[in-house]
């Protein structure tokens, strides 16, 4: 089979005139117009202002195309970015054991809480109220630290009431200028378990957690 050189370079030159041309006649062009809007209207508009507003909405509308194009990708409902609030009207009631000033007592409460269907959710909630203390009465100083909550999980396997509730946090902050009562350490670790105990029918131990190391001494040397 012989091939004509000369006719497949003739071919070849011809295609590449016809992408040439179709690109100047349908590409360039409107590329050329949409820069020459955008230099007009943005870049060089002469109003500060009105320039600064154009640019935040062209921004913003940019990065809403781009969600949009992400969930339809990823078949994804829009709306899932927001997380799921629960009812208010949907509320049980919580018995709830905190750390008193004494470094000794331990006061028990009953709080309504939402009714969380995940148990991880439930417990994160129980740590929040343990933490911030009693409703009425200012018992901040029992957990004179920042804690806040890297993870929760709840790991065991069958039915029964033998699993473990792991809290993990993040490096704990103690509080400047806020004395440290002896034994609210121990006396709120304490009251943390009694209460995730109590709420939650399946755990049995909690574990706290300093960025995945056990044992560790939050606040209290």
């Amino acid at each position: 089979m012989n091939l004509d050189i000369n006719a497949i370079k003739k071919k070849a030159a011809g295609l590449k005139q016809q992408g040439v041309s179709l690109f100047t006649v349908h590409v360039k062009g409107r590329a050329v117009s949409l820069y020459e809007k955008v230099r007009t209207e943005l870049i060089e508009y002469p109003e500060k202002k009105e320039r600064n507003r154009r640019v935040i909405l062209l921004v913003g509308f940019i990065f809403l195309f781009d969600y949009l194009a992400y969930s339809l990708h990823t078949d994804k409902n829009i709306f899932d970015i927001f997380p799921t609030i629960p009812s208010l009207a949907d509320e049980v009631t919580a018995s709830v054991y905190l750390p008193g000033l004494d470094g000794e007592t331990i006061i028990t409460e009953k709080r309504s809480i939402p009714d969380y269907e995940s148990d991880e959710k439930k417990a994160r909630f129980l740590f929040e109220i343990v933490v911030k203390g009693q409703l009425y009465e200012n018992t901040s100083m029992a957990v004179p630290a920042d804690l806040f909550v890297r993870k929760v999980w709840i790991e065991g396997r069958g039915q029964g009431r033998t699993k473990t509730c792991i809290i993990d946090l993040e490096p704990v902050e103690v509080q400047a200028n806020v004395p440290v009562i002896k034994n609210s350490e121990r006396l709120f670790k304490q009251a943390l378990e009694k209460t995730i105990i109590e709420n939650i029918s399946a755990v049995k131990n909690v574990v706290v957690l300093e960025k995945g190391i056990p044992d560790v001494a939050l606040w209290e040397l």
